[in-house]
């Protein structure tokens, strides 16, 4: 079983394939940190194909788990493309 410190220093150490099943199984539990990293994943392309829906979906499920940075980044996304998330 995973652990958000194993995904979160495979992600610091580069290693984002790694990393994204990782934190894949954690968000099958819910772990907002894990919907929150899979989101910066998705909007800056590492280890994946760069695409805002996609990053906008995880910071959405985050932000739903009370994950502030996830809604303040949501936030200024939605204002600063003209795309409807």
């Amino acid at each position: 079983m995973a652990t958000l410190a194993e995904a979160v220093a495979l992600y610091d150490n580069q290693e984002f394939e790694k990393a994204y099943e990782l934190f894949v199984e954690l968000a099958y539990r819910r772990d907002p940190e894990a919907f929150f990293y899979l989101g910066l994943m998705y909007y800056f392309g590492e280890g994946v194909p760069e695409n805002l829906e996609q990053c906008a979906h995880y910071w959405k499920k985050a932000s739903r788990e009370g994950h502030q940075e996830a809604a303040y980044r949501l936030s200024e996304l939605q204002t600063s493309t003209k795309t409807t998330f």
